[in-house]
């Protein structure tokens, strides 16, 4: 049934003219001492109240802040407390239940998925919504008849109950296709629906080509959207019509689904036509996108790339630049113009790769290979190995000397690129087992992420010794490619392994962190180690995280850059240790100085990286706090390489990336600096984040 309760206890303020004095005991004026002593009773039982109001309020705040506690506890160590879930799920506090059943989806406590499939007739539309949403997150099918019916409805329940039928899959493919068809629906929750169907595999093509022709641009995004991620021959057609769109989405979204690869013999030619308007955009996002795709159209689109190369955009010149093979010849006065006409790191990289593809450049950018800049060097690394395996690995293996981890790590990349080629094999795995001794954990990684193909005894003996080393290591990376290995030589090939190494494993210490247990765990021999539980901090820090997620005051945090200033409001009611993290990281400089070491152009900017090369962080390990925000143009989330691997990357995104929700935590969007944040190009200065 629904709740009926009232959200809190009634508690009247004190100054509300609904309480009425407290008159004295009537007294006959005949003395002082009379009159005092009534006055007093009067002062005592006025002062009394008083003091019981407020110590009212507090305990009722300091009930607020300890059972908001107790979720951030569970959220952040992944013990389930099923007595407590239970009782905030029915709590007379809305905020208090629409937390708990967002901490019921994110740990996966299936037991309470009953209760949250009555949540969703909250009387709370917010408590409904978020119901829906934990829902989602479990794949709970036995929820599917009550999202069909909510589908009915509107507002946040119905974009929230099509999240979740797109999340359980099959079930969810009917309704949601019914649901965006419905034109008696409004509109955002036909285009909840339609952005749901994009999860699903094999994505409906037919029945949504018509939306494409729909009057509310609202409907036609999303329809192009769904339509350009299903990859059909079948909708070229359509979306070709769609490229003539008045909305910038929605042409950007027809533009994707434009491939070469799908359009054809037949369509060919009106889809590169559609993709030339479209390089000439009057939105540089929908530029980006159309160049992006009409590479894969070789020659015939030559004089499309060439003319992005001039763009006034920096995403679109640097996208133009990573295809320029297609659109320079093999003359060297080409690329030589090229390569002078911008100065830019990100573009002359971009350029560069494309001309080692044609032979080209290689003067231009030798350079690199003894400048000051690591950048430059990782990069020069990264050039040197293309062409022919054989001369590639030489130049290689020379890079694995260079002073900088950085840039051995980028080179140890590139030998895992050609690693497979018959006539390199032995030799680029001897070269891996090597860096796996190399002081800097990237390489290391890198070296046994690559030998877990395949992996062999000698494989598996050296990546022990490097265990020791990584032992070590402040971040993860090394321990976890270290398992991945050990996985790949014990069970997946089958290798028989030799009494050392049986005796080196069976010492191998049960790892602290939840992260490391969980990929060791998936090994027979280490069963037993599976937890992904984490201990508990300080109660006092997770009441301080209640507090903040209770204030009504949001922070601010403002990045300026060298282009300018970008401000975000952030969310920690919604993300609570994630939006702490970032600003405890920010208060101590931690950012400053750091740059954008991705930028992929209409997708997002990227930062928080202190080594810069991506493979980067503080050294240890968040929780995701997934919510229901969706990721939007400017929206803040937390960059990751696995489930709870957050640490101090973020980023913004460009556009919406629909398919980024409710797997990249949020926690904050853009408030101002929208031209910043497209002007912004890789390596990019942070100057410093503040909080506000």
């Amino acid at each position: 049934m629904p709740r009926q309760a009232p959200d809190s206890p009634r508690r009247t303020p004190r100054s509300s003219p609904s309480i009425r004095a407290v008159d004295p005991p009537r007294c006959r004026r005949r003395s002082v001492r009379c009159s005092m002593g009534h006055a007093s009773v009067a002062l005592f039982l006025t002062t009394a109240l008083t003091v019981g109001c407020r110590t009212a309020s507090l305990a009722t705040t300091s009930v607020d802040v300890a059972s908001r506690a107790r979720l951030i506890r569970i959220d952040d160590t992944r013990r389930v407390d099923s007595a407590f879930l239970d009782s905030a799920l029915q709590s007379n506090d809305s905020a208090l239940r629409r937390a708990a059943a967002l901490t019921v989806g994110r740990v996966g406590a299936r037991a309470q998925a009953p209760t949250l499939r009555t949540l969703t007739r909250d009387t709370n539309a917010r408590v409904a919504a978020a119901a829906f949403y934990s829902l989602g997150l479990l794949r709970d099918t036995s929820a599917v008849s009550l999202a069909v019916t909510a589908l009915r409805g509107a507002g946040e329940i119905a974009a929230e109950a099509a999240w979740m039928l797109g999340e359980v899959g099959e079930a969810g493919r009917a309704p949601l296709i019914a649901a965006a068809l419905d034109s008696t629906l409004d509109v955002r929750s036909r285009g909840a629906a339609l952005l749901a169907l994009a999860r699903l595999r094999p994505l409906p093509v037919t029945p949504l080509i018509p939306l494409l022709g729909a009057r509310d641009t609202a409907i036609v995004w999303r329809a192009a959207y769904t339509l350009a991620r299903a990859r059909s021959p079948g909708a070229v057609r359509a979306l070709i019509g769609a490229s003539g769109s008045p909305s910038a989405l929605a042409r950007d979204h027809a533009a994707r689904g434009l491939a070469r690869s799908l359009s054809g013999d037949s369509l060919g030619g009106p889809a590169l036509a559609a993709l030339r308007r479209l390089a000439a955009d009057s939105d540089p996002r929908v530029r980006v996108t159309a160049v992006r795709v009409v590479g894969a159209y070789g020659a015939p689109a030559a004089s499309v790339i060439a003319g992005a190369l001039r763009d006034t955009d920096a995403g679109v010149r640097v996208t133009a630049a990573s295809m320029a093979q297609v659109a320079l010849d093999s003359t060297t006065s080409a690329w030589d113009a090229a390569w002078r006409s911008d100065t830019s790191f990100a573009l002359r990289r971009a350029l560069a790769e494309a001309g080692a593809r044609r032979g080209m450049l290689r003067d231009a950018w030798r350079a690199w290979r003894t400048d000051s800049s690591w950048q430059r060097r990782a990069a020069a690394a990264s050039l040197d190995g293309l062409g022919p395996a054989t001369a590639a690995l030489d130049r290689l293996e020379t890079w694995l000397r260079d002073p900088d981890g950085r840039v051995r790590a980028a080179a140890t990349e590139a030998i895992t690129t050609i690693a497979d080629s018959a006539s390199v094999t032995e030799s680029a795995r001897r070269l891996l087992r090597t860096a796996l001794t190399d002081p800097d954990f990237v390489t290391r990684a890198t070296a046994m992420g690559a030998l877990a193909k395949g992996a062999s005894s000698e494989d598996l003996m050296a990546a022990l010794q490097s265990y020791g080393i990584a032992r070590h290591d402040v971040d993860l990376e090394a321990r976890l490619a270290f398992w991945t290995l050990a996985d790949s030589a014990l069970r997946r090939n089958a290798v028989a392994p030799s009494a050392s190494v049986v005796r080196a494993l069976a010492e191998l210490p049960r790892p602290a962190d939840p992260l490391e247990r969980a990929r060791a765990s998936s090994i027979p021999r280490f069963a037993s180690w599976r937890d992904s539980t984490s201990p508990a901090r300080d109660e006092a820090w997770y009441r301080d995280r209640a507090r903040e997620a209770l204030a009504p005051r949001v922070p601010i945090a403002r990045i300026d850059t060298e282009r300018g200033t970008i401000e975000l409001v952030l969310f920690p009611a919604e993300a609570p240790v994630t939006v702490h993290n970032f600003v405890s990281l920010a208060r101590r400089g931690y950012f400053d100085g750091q740059r954008f070491h991705r930028v992929v152009p209409n997708f997002v900017i990227q930062a928080g990286d202190p080594r810069g090369d991506g493979n980067g962080g503080p050294g240890y390990a968040i929780r995701d706090e997934l919510n229901p925000h969706r990721y939007r143009r400017g929206t803040l989330g937390m960059a990751l390489s696995g489930p709870n691997t957050g640490g101090s990357q973020f980023f913004v995104t460009h556009a919406p990336q629909p398919h980024l929700d409710g797997g990249y935590t949020v926690f904050g969007e853009l408030r101002a600096g929208v031209d910043v944040l497209d002007g912004i190009v890789q390596g990019d200065r942070i100057v410093r984040i503040t909080i506000h």
